[in-house]
């Protein structure tokens, strides 16, 4: 029988004294992993939202436009939202530049890839980056332009701007450098410096159309006209 004090099969706690809750049972990790990758998520599809937000303001007013209250106005958002993801416009351009680079990089590498040779490359390059931005002469002055008028951009984007610049030319100069052993590619040039060249020819032709549209000047040469002509230079200078 139970003792006195005692109810059904067990004793009471001592007065004063409570049973402790159970503890409940951990998470399993794959709910957790969920719930974070849908926060990742969340937290990825805001910061783009700002993005876009500071390239239209960018766009409207320039460098001296771009403040955070207008970037915060623009997406919907209080600062101290906005501050969680960027602290300074500075941040905010810098994100701009790299992301826009990381999208020209994988298209031109792309166009690098598919060429025939080492030495249309170069032309494919030049083509596909005038073709990339003639239409969108405001992604180039993100990411080539208005950086430059903020002033030095954090050693973060510095590091990743120069990390996608050579790794597009490490694949171009490995194609001319394939294109040398094989006899195709005229003596005496650098695999290196033409990658770099076809790169510059390419900014040159974009940098005039960016600056007459800014001053509201028509050019004599359609952009593409202008593409055409480096890339027939490129490819009768380079070749044997």
């Amino acid at each position: 029988m139970p003792s006195p004090g005692s109810s059904g099969g067990g004793r009471k706690p001592p007065p004063g004294r409570r049973r402790a809750p159970p503890t409940a049972a951990p998470a399993p990790a794959a709910g957790r992993s969920e719930r974070e990758a849908r926060k990742a998520r969340r937290q990825e599809g805001r910061r783009q939202d700002i993005l876009v937000a500071a390239r239209a303001v960018l766009v409207r007013g320039g460098v001296l436009g771009l403040t955070l209250e207008a970037v915060a106005a623009e997406a919907d958002l209080s600062k101290p939202s906005l501050f969680y993801y960027f602290r300074s416009k500075e941040d905010l351009v810098g994100a701009l530049a790299v992301e826009g680079l990381a999208r020209e990089v994988k298209v031109l590498e792309a166009a690098v890839t598919a060429a025939a040779s080492g030495v249309e490359a170069l032309a494919a390059l030049v083509r596909a980056r005038v073709d990339l931005y003639t239409d969108d002469l405001d992604g180039f002055r993100v990411v080539y332009l208005w950086p430059q008028l903020m002033g030095r951009l954090s050693e973060a984007h510095q590091s990743r701007i120069l990390a996608l610049s050579g790794q597009l030319n490490d694949v171009l100069e490995a194609r001319l450098q394939a294109d040398a052993r094989a006899g195709r590619l005229a003596p005496g040039l650098q695999p290196r410096r033409l990658a770099n060249l076809a790169w510059t020819v390419a900014h040159g032709v974009l940098s005039l159309g960016a600056g007459l549209e800014h001053s509201g000047v028509g050019t004599r040469f359609t952009l593409s006209q202008l593409r055409d002509e480096a890339c027939a230079v490129l490819l009768r200078s380079s070749g044997q």
